[in-house]
């Protein structure tokens, strides 16, 4: 039996009666007491009457969660599917203050999405799914602090970037990968045995390849030495980026400090 998959989207584009209490109905969802005091992305997006953002709204607070460290910094950041173009005036908006200097870029497949680009924003046509076009990418673009991948959705496409744009994260930066409900509809993966929450789970295993014992398969690799946390929340996977002290590994990875009490 198939289960019906429940899409419940408000789309505002005006300022009628019927679109306030729309932004009315959002508002009470996405801010409460404990977000209020955290939450400019939030208002943002519902303030927003220039080029649509379309997000899920859980995200506003894994976004807020994370990003907001970076605020008042130079950073560059990349998102992968433009869209209608809001949504990178967005975090145009939300990262330049204090004078940092924001390098935006997207990549989408449409070359209308050009007619984006302005001052501090820079948009790249192609395909997320061509692992030259984004090797070609990775010379014209610099290291990116944060990697927001809201592409195409399709499984194979989300594991093709990663694998193509990890190493392009900054030690210290974040890598971001939106929509992975995908992984959990079968018709576009192999059953499930192809999807990007199955790759990740691999993932989960070199994170702590370090702890494998001598003779085992596992190996410690590149995402090892250079990952520091996996988040599984609903709908994304972030992935911070940190190089590990090799004295962790080498010299001491465990220590105990202060007295033991005898038993």
């Amino acid at each position: 039996m198939k289960i019906k998959i429940r899409r419940n989207t408000f789309m505002i584009n005006g300022d009628s009666e019927e679109d306030d209490k729309k932004r009315e109905t959002i508002k009470s969802i996405l801010i409460n007491e404990e977000n209020k005091n955290k939450s400019d992305l939030h208002n943002y997006f519902l303030n927003n009457k220039d080029e649509a953002i379309y997000k899920h709204l859980p995200y506003f607070d894994i976004y807020e969660n994370h990003f907001s460290k970076y605020r008042g910094k130079d950073i560059n950041l990349l998102e992968i599917g433009v869209g209608y173009g809001g949504s990178l005036k967005m975090w145009k908006n939300y990262f330049s203050v204090s004078k940092a200097k924001v390098n935006i870029y997207g990549i989408d497949i449409k070359e209308r999405c050009k007619k984006f680009e302005e001052d501090g924003i820079k948009i790249f046509i192609g395909s997320q799914s061509d692992r030259n076009f984004l090797r070609e990418l990775k010379k014209e673009i610099p290291k990116l602090d944060i990697l927001i991948d809201d592409g195409g959705h399709i499984p194979e496409e989300q594991i093709i970037t990663f694998e193509e744009m990890f190493e392009h994260i900054k030690d210290g930066g974040l890598y971001f990968c939106e929509d992975i409900y995908t992984s959990y509809w079968g018709d576009l993966n192999n059953n499930f045995k192809t999807s990007f929450i199955e790759y990740t789970k691999k993932l989960i295993d070199y994170l702590n390849a370090n702890w494998s014992l001598e003779g085992d398969d596992l190996e410690a690799n590149y995402f090892t030495e250079r990952a520091y946390a996996i988040h599984y929340y609903e709908g994304i996977v972030a992935i911070e980026k940190k190089l590990r002290d090799r004295r962790y590994i080498d010299i001491c990875q465990q220590a105990s400090i202060g007295k033991l009490n005898k038993y």
